[in-house]
C-alpha cells in the first residue's frame, strides 16, 4: 500500500526542486523552468530577463493549446430554478429522465471543444455521483432506482469521443453548512487516513493528513472522483463562498492528492497552482495578458501551491514590466519568484448570465459568442463557456444550434490559412538563430518557430498569390516562453510597406480583427519589443468574410442531404447522401473562393482525380482545383479542374451512398440546392 502524508510529500518536493535549483541554476535568467527564483538584490531588468525563461509544465502546455473548454452546470439547481441552492434541496427533485451524455459529448466535440468540465458538486452540496461519505447525492434520488451516476456517464461519453474531462468539486458546501453539518463546525483538526473507507482504496494509494471534519469529507469525495473515472484532465476549484461562514480549505492536501492520483491534470483556482482565473466572468482577457506572473512564496514548492495573485485577479496589469520590476520599501525586489500562471476566461452561453438551465432562457447571439472567442482565445486565454443541459438531461436543440452556428462561423474563418504556401524570409537587417529559420513560422507546427537573433526583427511572407484577408493570427512557441512585448504587421502596397496592425503581447495566440479587408501579395511581421529573442510559431492570415456566407444543408435527389460520414473531420472522410437531420455533418457553406466547406474543411475530389467515378471527401482546404466548385444555372455543381459534376451514383437513395464526380448530364441526380 502506498501511503503519502502531506508533510512527506512536500518535503520530498522541496528536496527534489532544491536539487534542481542547485544543479540547473533556475535562479539564472538563462535556464527555462516553470518556477524561477528572484533574489532580493535582482534589479528590475534582471527580473524581466528571468521572466523570459519561465515556461509551462507539460500539463500546462497541453491545456493552453486546447483553447476551448465547455463548462457543464447540472444538478438540483437545474430543477428548482436557482443559480445558487440552499443545501436543503430534496435529492429526489433530480430526475433527468432522458439523460444523454453521449449527446453532450458529441455536440461539444462537433462544436470544436476539446474538454468539458462537469459540476460533480456545486455550492448546494448535491453530488452527481454516489459517495460513501454523503447521502446528499444521486443515490438518494429515485432516478435510476438510486443507482445513477452522472459523473460515470459523463466521463465515459467524453472519453469515447476523445474529449478531455474536468471535474468541478465546489469547496463551498451549503448542505454541509446546515445545522449538524461538517462545514465550519469548529471541529479540531486530527489525524485522518484518506480514504476513510478501506474498500475505496485504489492502486494502494492512501494519504495521512491532519484535517478538520469538513476537509476530511472533502478529501474523501475528491479521492473518489480521482480514482473511479479514468483520466481526469482538470480539477476546478473556485473561490466562491455563499455560506457566509469561515471554513479553512486544506488546498495543499488536495493538490497532493491530485498530483499523486492524476499527475497530468491541471488544477484551476484563483491562485493556481496551474491555471488562474482571469478576474471576470465576461471572457475578457487583458490586451496584454501575460502567462508569467510574480509572486511571494517558496520557490521550491510554488509549482504545487495556491499563491495570491499580485493585486488580485482583476488587476489591470498582472505581469507587465512595471509589475515585475516593483520594489519593496527597502529597495529590494517585491517578489521572490516567477511562475507560469496562464488564465482561464469563463462566460455563459446564456444571454442572462445563468449558469444552470432556466426555462425560457435565451442564448447569446453568434456575433456575441464570436466576440467572447476573440477576447479570450485571441488574447492568450482559454475560453471556458458554460453549456447547461435541460431538465431531461440533454442540450436543448436551440443550444445545439447556437454551438453549431459558432463553430461554423469560426471554422469558416480559420479553416484555411491564406498564408499557406508563402515563401518566408528574414526582413532586411534581420538574422535568425541556428535552425530557427523563417519557414518555421508557416509549417503548421507549434513545435517549430522562427527566431530572430535579437529581441527585435522582421519576417516577410511572399504570398503564393494575391490574398484578401481581415484577420491576423500570431502564436509563440510557449516551450521557449512568452517573450513578445509589442509587434506590428505591414502589407505591401504600391511599392512600399504600410502598417495595418499593431499590438502588445502574443503568448499562445493573439488574434487581430482588421477594420477592413486588406488585399496584398506580401505581409511583414515586425517584432518591435521582446524580453528575449522571441519564438514565433505561426503567422496566419484569415478572412472573416467567409463566415458571413449562408450556412445550411445541401439537398439533392429526392430531398436527401450531402453529409459528412459520422461528422468526421479527418482528411479523407467520405462525403455521402443521407437523410437530412440538421447536424453539423450537413452544415455547409459555399464560399466566394469557390470552395464548399463543412467544419472548417473543404469538399474535395479524392487525389485531385479527373475521371468518372472519383469519390469526393472532406479534406484540409488547400486552394487546389480539386476543391473548386462552380454552381450552374441548372442546379449542377461543376468541378472545373475535371470538367465533371457532383453526382449521386445511379440515382441512389440509400443512406451512406458515397458521392462522386461524373460527366455532367443535367440529371436529377446531379442537381443540388445550396444554402441561401
Amino acid at each position: 500500500m502506498m501511503r503519502l502524508s502531506r508533510k512527506l510529500f512536500v518535503t520530498a518536493l522541496v528536496v527534489s526542486v532544491a536539487d534542481v535549483f542547485a544543479s540547473a541554476g533556475v535562479a539564472s535568467a538563462d535556464t527555462p523552468a516553470e518556477v524561477i527564483a528572484v533574489s532580493p538584490s535582482d534589479p528590475a531588468a534582471a527580473v524581466i530577463a528571468k521572466a523570459a525563461n519561465v515556461v509551462p509544465s507539460p500539463r500546462q502546455l497541453a491545456w493552453q493549446r486546447q483553447e476551448q473548454t465547455a463548462f457543464i452546470h447540472f444538478g438540483v439547481n437545474t430543477y428548482d430554478g436557482r443559480e445558487w441552492g440552499t443545501g436543503s434541496e430534496d435529492p429526489n427533485i433530480f430526475q433527468p429522465t432522458g439523460l444523454n451524455t453521449d449527446q453532450w459529448a458529441g455536440t461539444l466535440r462537433d462544436a470544436g471543444f476539446r474538454e468539458a468540465i462537469l459540476t460533480a458538486k456545486h455550492h448546494d452540496g448535491f453530488l452527481l455521483f454516489p459517495s460513501a461519505y454523503s447521502q446528499q447525492s444521486v443515490a438518494a434520488s429515485s432516478w435510476e432506482g438510486g443507482r445513477g451516476d452522472v459523473v460515470r456517464s459523463f466521463t465515459d461519453s467524453a472519453h469515447k469521443v476523445g474529449l478531455r474531462t474536468g471535474i468541478y468539486l465546489s469547496p463551498a458546501d451549503l448542505h454541509e453548512a446546515l445545522p449538524g453539518g461538517r462545514y465550519a463546525n469548529g471541529s479540531t483538526p486530527k489525524s485522518v487516513t484518506i480514504p476513510a473507507d478501506p474498500t475505496e482504496i485504489a492502486g494502494g494509494h492512501t494519504f495521512d493528513f491532519t484535517s478538520d471534519d469538513y476537509n476530511a469529507y472533502y478529501e474523501n469525495t475528491l479521492y473518489e472522483l480521482l480514482t473511479r473515472y479514468g483520466e481526469i484532465d482538470e480539477i476546478w476549484l473556485d473561490g466562491a463562498n455563499p455560506t457566509g461562514r469561515s471554513q479553512p480549505y486544506d488546498f495543499q492536501n488536495w493538490i497532493t492528492m491530485v498530483r499523486a492520483l492524476q499527475p497530468h491534470a491541471v488544477i484551476f483556482n484563483d491562485g493556481g497552482p496551474d491555471v488562474r482565473w482571469v478576474g471576470n466572468e465576461n471572457s475578457a482577457a487583458r490586451q496584454s495578458e501575460w502567462s508569467v506572473l510574480p509572486y511571494t512564496g517558496d520557490p521550491a514548492t510554488a509549482a504545487d501551491s495556491v499563491l495570491s495573485v499580485p493585486g488580485g485577479n482583476g488587476a489591470a496589469d498582472l505581469g507587465g514590466n512595471d509589475v515585475l520590476g516593483r520594489r519593496a520599501p527597502d529597495g529590494t525586489s517585491a517578489w521572490n519568484l516567477l511562475r507560469w500562471a496562464p488564465a482561464e476566461c469563463d462566460a455563459t452561453l446564456s444571454a442572462h448570465h445563468n449558469w444552470f438551465w432556466q426555462p425560457g432562457d435565451a442564448w447569446r447571439s453568434t456575433a456575441d459568442l464570436e466576440n467572447l472567442y476573440y477576447s479570450s482565445v485571441g488574447r492568450n486565454c482559454n475560453l471556458l463557456l458554460d453549456v447547461p443541459p435541460n431538465r431531461q438531461g440533454v442540450f436543448d436543440q436551440s443550444t445545439v444550434d447556437s454551438l453549431v452556428a459558432l463553430h461554423t462561423s469560426l471554422s469558416s474563418t480559420f479553416g484555411a490559412n491564406l498564408a499557406l504556401g508563402a515563401r518566408a524570409a528574414n526582413d532586411q537587417g534581420t538574422t535568425n538563430t541556428a535552425d530557427n529559420t523563417p519557414d518555421r513560422a508557416g509549417d503548421g507546427s507549434l513545435d517549430t518557430y522562427w527566431q530572430p537573433a535579437a529581441t527585435t526583427g522582421g519576417l516577410v511572407l511572399a504570398l503564393p498569390a494575391v490574398r484578401t484577408f481581415d484577420t491576423i493570427s500570431v502564436q509563440e512557441d510557449l516551450r521557449v516562453g512568452q517573450r513578445v512585448e509589442s509587434f506590428a504587421v505591414d502589407a505591401w502596397s504600391n511599392g512600399a510597406w504600410t502598417q495595418i496592425a499593431n499590438d502588445t503581447t502574443i503568448g499562445e495566440k493573439k488574434l487581430i480583427r482588421l477594420p477592413s479587408s486588406v488585399t496584398t501579395t506580401s505581409v511583414r511581421l515586425r517584432v518591435t519589443g521582446s524580453r528575449a529573442a522571441p519564438a514565433i510559431a505561426e503567422l496566419g492570415l484569415y478572412s472573416r468574410l467567409s463566415s458571413q456566407q449562408p450556412a445550411g444543408a445541401i439537398t439533392g435527389y429526392v430531398g436527401k442531404c450531402v453529409d459528412v460520414r459520422a461528422a468526421g473531420t479527418a482528411n479523407g472522410t467520405p462525403v455521402q447522401l443521407y437523410d437530412c437531420n440538421q447536424t453539423a455533418a450537413q452544415r455547409w457553406t459555399a464560399q466566394s473562393d469557390g470552395t464548399i466547406r463543412n467544419q472548417g474543411k473543404c469538399l474535395d475530389v479524392a487525389g485531385g482525380g479527373t475521371v468518372n467515378g472519383i469519390p469526393v471527401q472532406l479534406f484540409d482546404c488547400n486552394g487546389t482545383g480539386a476543391q473548386a466548385w462552380r454552381p450552374q444555372s441548372n442546379g449542377t455543381l461543376v468541378n472545373p479542374q475535371s470538367g465533371r459534376c457532383l453526382d449521386d451514383p445511379a440515382f441512389a437513395t440509400a443512406n451512406g451512398t458515397r458521392l462522386q464526380i461524373w460527366d455532367c448530364n443535367g440529371g436529377a441526380n446531379q442537381k443540388w440546392t445550396l444554402p441561401a
